[in-house]
């Protein structure tokens, strides 16, 4: 958190560059959407409005990687191990925390442009009125919704955790990030799974790529009850292998770290 105080500049350029990305991807879906109106389900308003919670994770939780390989690097994490504390939880508590507040102004930034450019998000069902029933189902997208969202920035976070760590042996470990990142974009943040040909669809569903920007995205523009409550899971259960795989990274990196005297 500190350094966004320190740093003002950099999360306002985020913060334009994300009020930039959605405009650009509403017009190339203005031009997708040029004589139809739905494509794999998804109208023009759930495409727009979808890129736009997708992209959430994306500016809120995906730079952690930076920050994490440069205390590998940099020796810090040798005086960070002294301390009586779990490294990767103290780490979790302090960069994911600072996070969720850039991730909370995104998405009310990400409101206010989806307001402006493409009107009101999709309405959940059309078949119940205005009424209790259909106050109680926008309550139950809006809890779903931040639970999926607090599930993608966890995942983010164990799973980049894992890739700079792999610091311990590589001097030179951006590579990794990179692909990691675009695998991310094109599975499930830049256009929605049902946008993919069906056989990368089903394989993707198996991977943990969905699961940071997709799930919230999906239960955001298409919400049923039984369809978020499967993708939360899933995602929980991804977000428990990605700490699994970060905690055996960590082991077998530290031990190296001690071997070579620090």
């Amino acid at each position: 958190m500190s350094e966004r105080i320190a740093y003002p500049g950099n999360f306002a350029g985020s913060m334009f560059t994300y009020a930039l990305f959605v405009f650009i991807f509403s017009r190339v879906w203005a031009g997708a959407y040029a004589g139809t109106t739905e494509i794999a389900g998804y109208t023009m308003s759930m495409a727009v409005w979808y890129f736009i919670i997708a992209e959430i994770p994306s500016f809120g939780f995906g730079r952690f990687f930076w920050t994490l390989s440069r205390d590998m690097k940099s020796g810090q994490v040798a005086y960070l191990l002294a301390r009586p504390y779990d490294f990767i939880w103290y780490n979790f508590a302090e960069k994911l925390g600072g996070s969720l507040i850039e991730a909370g102004i995104i998405l009310v930034e990400g409101l206010a442009v989806g307001f402006a450019l493409i009107g009101l998000p999709p309405a959940i069902a059309s078949q119940y009125p205005v009424g209790f029933a259909s106050f109680a189902l926008e309550t139950a997208r809006l809890g779903f919704l931040i639970v999926s969202l607090l599930l993608a920035g966890a995942l983010n976070y164990f799973l980049q955790m894992a890739i700079a760590m792999t610091a311990f042996w590589l001097e030179e470990n951006e590579a990794f990030y990179w692909i990691f990142q675009k695998f991310a974009l094109v599975v499930g943040t830049l256009i929605p799974i049902e946008f993919l040909p069906e056989k990368a669809a089903r394989i993707a569903v198996w991977t943990p790529f969905p699961y940071l920007s997709y799930a919230p995205a999906r239960i955001a523009v298409a919400f049923s009850l039984a369809e978020a409550w499967s993708l939360v899971a899933r995602q929980a259960l991804w977000v428990v292998l990605a700490l699994a795989l970060a905690k055996v990274v960590f082991a077998s990196g530290s031990r190296r770290l001690s071997v070579n005297g620090g």
